[in-house]
């Protein structure tokens, strides 16, 4: 996606979800492009979708810190996690995502141990970011369902 279409859906995003005018969408895109000069629309784009950011005060406020953020995005994004709704036994999971897929995935793309990637899940699950589907486990490098509180 080109920055032009991404500036588009940082707009859209900020007048449905905030409610935020056109002239103040401006504005707050400015004042959060001045204290983040090294990133772009679609990583702007990318953290309104992934409810990342919330707007206090007319201002964009990071939730997490960002390395958390990089690591959400990444897990969702196009060459990320494979979300889905997912079958156990007579019970359909909407929307989630395999344990042990996602600590192979982060051992790839971040080249980590798999204790790393094992402790970063759980960090995610710990920020409230990621949960078990039933809520029954911690952060498991096992066939096991996890989903994005946002997905919810």
């Amino acid at each position: 996606m080109d920055n032009f279409k991404a500036k588009e859906k940082v707009f859209a995003l900020l007048l449905m979800r905030f409610k935020v005018t056109p002239k103040d969408s401006l504005e707050i895109t400015n004042q959060w492009f001045n204290n983040y000069p090294d990133k772009d629309w679609l990583f702007l784009e990318t953290c309104l979708r992934n409810h990342l950011v919330r707007l206090e005060n007319n201002q964009l406020i990071n939730l997490y810190e960002e390395r958390i953020i990089k690591i959400v995005n990444d897990l969702r994004g196009n060459k990320g996690l494979e979300i889905k709704d997912r079958k156990y036994r007579l019970t359909t999971y909407p929307l989630c995502f395999i344990g042990s897929e996602a600590v192979k995935w982060m051992e790839k793309n971040y080249i980590i141990s798999k204790s790393e990637a094992i402790t970063l899940g759980q960090e995610l699950m710990d920020l409230k970011i990621i949960h078990h589907v039933t809520d029954d486990h911690n952060f498991k490098n096992d066939y096991l369902f996890y989903r994005f509180y946002l997905d919810e």
